[in-house]
C-alpha cells in the first residue's frame, strides 16, 4: 500500500512539471529525487531544454521534454533502490489486547544523518495472535424468521491470525445426540431414567450420542447362586457333587464328609513335633491322634537331653550329690507363680544311685510336715526384678524396672552434651518401646545423647570432647527470614516453622545473633477498601531469641492468597543495607498497583517509606527466603495504575535485586525454591530466578516439605555466616 502511495505522489509530482513546462517554464527541480509525502522541494533549473547540452538536434522540444522525464523517472527509481529502507513496526498495543498492529516506516540513509520519509498509519495485521492455540467456546446469536435473535454458542480459535468460528448452534433443550444442545458447556447431560431389559430394571443413559439401559445382561449360566442366563433357573447343570459352585471341598479333619464321597476324616495325616522331634498324626473323629514323635521328659542327671531342650542335664541336676540331697537354692520360675522359691535335690531311688533337682516351689513345702495352709505356689515376696516373673506378688510382672544406659564411649558421658539414656523392662528384656508405642526394641536406650561426629558452632561441646566448639565463635549476625505465606505454601510453611523451631533452639545467644521474621501477603481487609487485599508484614523485626520465638510460635501458616510480591518484599527489606545513591528505585517514589484483576490493592504494613528492618551495622547479614512462585513485583514509582496499565508497569526486576545486593555491606542470601524457579524461570516475559540473587554470596537450596532436610540446610546457613 505503501509502495502505492509512492507511485502516486511521484506522478502528481511529474504532472506538475509536465504542466510547469507547457506553460513556459523550463526550469526542473534541483533535487532529482523528490521525496513522497509533505516534502520542502526547490525548485532550480536543472536541465534547460535550449542549451545544446541537452538539446538533441534531431529531437523535437516534446521529444526531449519526454527524455527528460524518463531520466528523472530512472534517476528516482534508482534513488529508492539504494537509499530507501523500508521496515515495520509494531503499534503500542491497542484497547483489542487480542489484535496486532503495525506501521510502515521508509528511512533515507543516503541523507547524513538518516531521514525518516514516510511513516505509515497503525493497520492492522493480525486479528489474534497467532501463537494462541487455545480453543474457547464463546456466544453467538442467529436471526429467526420471527424477528430477533437466537442465542447459541460456537467455538473460537486464532488461525494463522485470523479468528475462525464454528457454526452457531442454537440452545434448545438437552436431547441425546452427542451435541451440548442447552449451551451449559456439558455434552448429553441428562438425568437418568428407569428403563427394563431382559434380566429386568435398569439405568438409561446416554452415551455417545445412543441411550443405553444399563442393567443387568443375559450372560452364559455358571455357578455363583445367581440367574446369570436369566432364564428362571439358577446355577442349573453347574455345581458339583455336594451341590455347590466350585471344586469339591477337600477332606479336612473335622468329623463330616467334605467332599461328599460318603467317607469321613479318611486317609488323613500331618506332620506333628515335640520338643525332640518331628513325626506323624492321624485323624480319628475329627481329631488328630497318635503323634510318633518321641515325648520330652523331666531332665535327669544321666548324661541325655530327657527334656529335649538342647542342654544335657541342664540347671543343677548334676550338681546334686548325695551330700546335696536336701540343699536349698533360690529360685523365680514357674510352677512357682508369684515371689521367691528354692530347688532342692533328691534321690530318685532308695540307694539314691540317681538325684534330680525338684522344680520350684515354695518354702513352705520343704518343711516337715507340710503346713495345712502352705501354697507350695507363693514364694517370699521380694522386690521386683527384671525375669518375666510376679516377684512382689501383685499380679503385675516386671512393672515399674527402669535402669541408665549409654551406647557412647565410656569416657564421654556426662561430658558436653552427652547424657545417658534409660531402658524399661518387658517380659524379662530391658529396651524400649518405639515411637508407635507397640513395637518392643531390646536394648533399645532412650533419651540418651551421644557424641557427635563433628563440633557445630553453637555454644555446645556437641562431640563431648571438653571442648566448646573447637576454636570456633560465634560472631554478631542478623537473620531475617522472608517466607511467602500464600496458600500453595502450606506443606512448606509448616515444615519450614518446625525446622525454625528445631535448630533456632540451639542458638539462645541473647546479644550475638538477632532474629527477624517478613511473612505474606495473606488477605486482610484494610479500611476504606473493598474486597480481599493482599498485605505483606514484618512479623518480627530483628531482635533477640526469645522475642523472635515468641513471635513465631503465633504464626498461624493457613491463608489463601493470589499475589506474591517477593522481589518487592525483598527490595524493601533490604534497602537500607545500601547506600542510597546506588538505590535502583528511590524508595520515597514506591508505591504498590491498586485495583489488580480481583484483588483490590496490594500493600505492606508499614508502608514502603517506613518498611525499614532494623539492621545492625557491624553484624553479619544473612537473609533466608522461601517461595514456590517466581519472582513478581507489583510495586511501581507511580502513584496509581489501572487494570490496563499494570500489565505494563515498570515494577522491582531481577536486575535491580541483584544490583542493590551487590552494594549491600556483609550480606548473603540464600533462596529455598521449587527447582523450575531456580535460574531460568520468567514471570511477564521477565527473568524471574531465585539463584542469581545469591551471586554475591549465599546459596540456592531445594523446597521440600521435610523439616529434616531444612532444618540441616539452615545449620550449614549458620555455620557459614555466625561462626568465627
Amino acid at each position: 500500500m505503501v509502495r502505492n502511495i509512492i507511485t502516486a505522489i511521484f506522478f502528481v509530482i511529474m504532472a506538475i512539471i509536465i504542466m510547469v513546462n507547457f506553460m513556459g517554464c523550463s526550469d526542473m527541480f534541483e533535487n532529482p529525487y523528490p521525496w513522497p509525502g509533505d516534502l520542502e522541494i526547490e525548485e532550480e533549473p536543472k536541465y534547460d531544454l535550449d542549451n545544446d547540452v541537452v538539446t538533441n538536434q534531431e529531437m523535437s522540444p516534446a521529444e526531449i521534454e519526454k527524455d527528460n522525464i524518463n531520466t528523472l523517472f530512472q534517476l528516482e527509481k534508482q534513488y529508492q533502490e539504494d537509499c530507501y529502507k523500508i521496515e515495520y513496526f509494531f503499534c503500542p498495543p491497542s484497547l483489542f489486547l487480542n489484535e496486532i498492529w503495525e506501521f510502515q516506516l521508509i528511512t533515507d540513509t543516503c541523507k547524513n544523518p538518516e531521514e525518516v520519509v514516510y511513516k505509515g498509519p497503525c493497520e492492522q495485521k493480525f486479528e489474534c495472535d497467532p501463537s494462541i492455540t487455545e480453543v474457547e467456546t464463546v456466544l453467538c446469536s442467529v436471526p429467526v424468521e420471527t424477528g430477533g435473535n437466537a442465542y447459541g454458542s460456537q467455538e473460537k480459535w486464532c488461525d494463522k491470525g485470523v479468528w475462525k468460528y464454528t457454526d452457531c448452534i442454537i440452545c434448545e433443550p438437552e436431547v441425546c445426540d452427542g451435541i451440548d444442545n442447552d449451551c451449559n458447556g456439558e455434552i448429553d447431560d441428562l438425568p437418568i431414567q428407569e428403563c427394563e431389559n431382559e434380566c429386568g430394571p435398569g439405568e438409561l443413559v446416554c452415551v455417545d450420542g445412543e441411550e443405553i439401559c444399563f442393567g443387568e445382561e443375559p450372560e452364559e449360566e455358571i455357578c455363583d447362586y445367581k440367574d446369570n442366563d436369566c432364564d428362571g433357573l439358577i446355577d442349573e447343570g453347574q455345581t458339583n457333587a455336594c451341590d455347590s459352585c466350585g471344586d469339591v471341598p477337600e477332606e479336612v479333619c473335622d468329623g463330616f464328609d467334605n467332599d461328599c464321597d460318603g467317607q469321613t476324616d479318611e486317609d488323613l495325616e500331618q506332620l506333628c513335633e515335640t520338643a525332640c522331634e518331628t513325626g506323624v498324626e492321624f485323624c480319628s473323629l475329627g481329631s488328630w491322634v497318635g503323634c510318633t514323635a518321641k515325648v520330652p521328659f523331666l531332665e535327669i542327671c544321666n548324661g541325655l537331653d530327657d527334656d529335649c531342650d538342647g542342654s544335657v542335664d541342664e540347671d543343677l541336676d548334676c550338681l546334686c550329690t548325695q551330700q546335696m540331697v536336701g540343699a536349698l537354692f533360690p529360685c523365680y520360675e514357674s510352677p512357682l507363680i508369684c515371689g521367691q522359691g528354692y530347688k532342692t535335690c533328691e534321690c530318685f531311688d532308695e540307694d539314691c544311685e540317681q538325684i534330680f533337682m525338684t522344680e520350684c516351689f515354695a518354702m513352705c513345702s520343704y518343711e516337715n510336715p507340710v503346713p495345712e495352709n502352705c501354697d507350695k505356689f507363693k514364694g517370699i515376696i521380694v522386690e521386683e526384678l527384671c525375669n518375666n516373673h510376679d516377684d512382689n506378688c501383685n499380679q503385675v510382672i516386671d512393672e515399674n524396672l527402669f535402669k541408665g544406659c549409654y551406647t557412647g564411649e565410656p569416657e564421654t558421658l556426662y561430658v558436653g552434651i552427652c547424657v545417658p539414656g534409660q531402658m524399661t523392662c518387658e517380659k524379662g528384656s530391658w529396651g524400649n518401646y518405639y515411637e508407635d508405642g507397640e513395637t518392643f526394641i531390646g536394648d533399645y536406650c532412650m533419651g540418651e545423647i551421644v557424641p557427635s561426629e563433628k563440633d557445630e558452632c553453637n555454644g555446645e561441646d556437641d562431640n563431648c570432647d571438653g571442648i566448646v566448639d573447637d576454636g570456633k565463635e560465634l560472631k554478631d549476625t542478623d537473620i531475617l527470614f522472608i517466607i511467602d505465606a500464600s496458600g500453595s505454601m502450606q506443606d512448606e510453611i509448616d515444615a519450614v516453622l518446625v525446622a525454625m523451631n528445631q535448630f533456632a533452639t540451639y542458638y539462645k545467644d541473647e546479644e550475638v545473633i538477632q532474629w527477624g521474621l517478613v511473612m505474606g501477603p495473606f488477605a486482610q481487609s484494610k479500611p476504606d477498601t473493598w474486597g480481599s487485599n493482599q498485605v505483606v508484614e514484618i512479623v518480627a523485626n530483628l531482635s533477640p531469641f526469645s522475642d523472635f520465638i515468641s513471635a513465631l510460635s503465633g504464626v498461624n501458616a493457613d491463608w489463601a492468597t493470589g499475589l506474591e510480591p517477593m522481589y518487592d518484599i525483598i527490595y524493601l527489606s533490604l534497602w537500607n543495607l545500601a547506600p542510597t545513591s546506588s538505590l535502583p528505585w528511590p524508595i520515597s517514589d514506591l508505591s504498590f498497583l491498586e485495583n489488580f484483576g480481583s484483588w483490590n490493592e496490594v500493600y505492606t504494613d508499614p508502608n514502603p517509606q517506613n518498611f525499614e528492618i532494623n539492621w545492625r551495622d557491624d553484624a553479619q547479614h544473612v537473609v533466608i527466603v522461601f517461595t514456590d512462585e517466581a519472582g513478581q513485583s507489583y510495586i511501581s514509582m507511580l502513584d496509581q495504575l489501572n487494570v490496563l496499565s499494570s500489565l505494563y508497569h515498570e515494577g522491582i526486576s531481577q536486575n535491580d535485586l541483584q544490583q542493590l545486593i551487590s552494594n549491600c555491606i556483609d550480606l548473603n542470601v540464600y533462596t529455598f525454591t521449587k527447582p523450575a524457579h531456580k535460574g531460568p524461570a520468567s514471570y511477564m516475559g521477565e527473568p524471574a530466578g531465585f539463584e542469581p540473587l545469591t551471586i554475591y554470596g549465599g546459596q540456592w537450596f531445594e523446597l521440600v516439605s521435610n523439616p529434616a532436610q531444612l532444618y540441616e540446610n539452615l545449620m550449614q546457613i549458620i555455620d557459614d555466616n555466625a561462626c568465627e
